[in-house]
């Protein structure tokens, strides 16, 4: 029987929140660029520095995935649960926003 995630189950997802936070907001600024270039930004950033933000919360990672993975950063908690974390931005400065339809529907089935 699989055990529900840790993380999520409890409060600890807001002890990883905020180190996300922290690490994105001590980098040099980068948010002017495309979104895309954001999201491979941050990407980087968390990927670079994964066990700062995971630490005891992760117990396998690796940076090597498919390009074409839908994971962004895969990993497994010590749980035994596996995390699949897909990176996404929102641009807040514009008055019309729409889903990639292609993430979304990518999302949709996996």
């Amino acid at each position: 029987m699989l055990m529900p995630s840790r993380l999520f189950y409890s409060d600890d997802y807001q002890d990883v929140e905020r180190r996300t936070v922290n690490l994105l907001n001590s980098q040099g600024e980068f948010m002017s660029a495309s979104p895309r270039a954001v999201g491979d930004a941050i990407q980087a950033v968390l990927s670079d520095n994964f066990d700062s933000v995971l630490g005891e919360y992760c117990s396998e990672y690796s940076a090597d995935f498919a390009r074409r993975a839908m994971a962004d950063l895969p990993f497994t908690g010590p749980d035994g649960v596996y995390y699949a974390v897909d990176v996404k931005t929102h641009r807040t400065d514009t008055r019309f926003n729409m889903p990639n339809l292609t993430s979304a529907e990518r999302l949709s089935r996996f």
